[in-house]
C-alpha cells in the first residue's frame, strides 16, 4: 500500500510506496520540482516529492516537462529511473514522453483524485 501526503499550503505532494528490502536509498532529481528515490540495489522506488504539484499539472497538460537533470546521473541510474517512470506505481504519476528528435526525455504529471482515505493534509 503507497501512502499519498498533500500539502494545500505549500503545495507538495509525497508518495510513500512499499519498502523493499534494503535500507539503501538513493535521491534522483528528474526536473526542478520533482524527486524520486530508489533503492539502487533492488530497483525499486521507495518515494517520490512533486513541489508546486498543482502548477507541474496544469503545465504539463500543455507542454511536458523535460527530464533534464536526469542526464547528470550515471547511465545506469538514468535506465532505473526511465524503467521505474514507465511502470506502476510510479507511472501513476507521471506519463513519459519521448521523441526520438529530443535530447531529453519529457514526463505528464498525472493529475490525482486524491480520496480522503488516502489523503492525510498536514498543517
Amino acid at each position: 500500500m503507497k501512502e499519498i501526503y498533500y500539502d494545500a499550503e505549500g503545495d507538495i505532494l509525497t508518495v510513500d510506496f512499499p519498502r523493499v528490502k534494503g535500507k539503501e536509498e538513493l535521491g534522483l532529481q528528474l526536473a526542478d520540482n520533482i524527486v524520486l528515490y530508489v533503492n539502487p540495489s533492488e530497483e525499486k522506488p521507495v518515494h517520490m516529492i512533486f513541489l508546486s504539484y498543482s502548477r507541474l499539472v496544469e503545465y504539463t497538460r500543455r507542454t511536458p516537462l523535460k527530464l533534464d537533470l536526469l542526464a547528470s546521473y550515471p547511465k545506469r541510474l538514468q535506465r532505473t529511473a526511465l524503467k521505474l517512470i514507465q511502470q506502476p506505481p510510479v507511472s501513476n504519476f507521471l506519463e513519459l514522453k519521448t521523441s526520438d528528435t529530443e535530447a531529453y526525455h519529457a514526463v505528464r504529471v498525472k493529475k490525482l483524485i486524491l480520496e480522503p482515505k488516502l489523503l492525510e493534509e498536514t498543517a
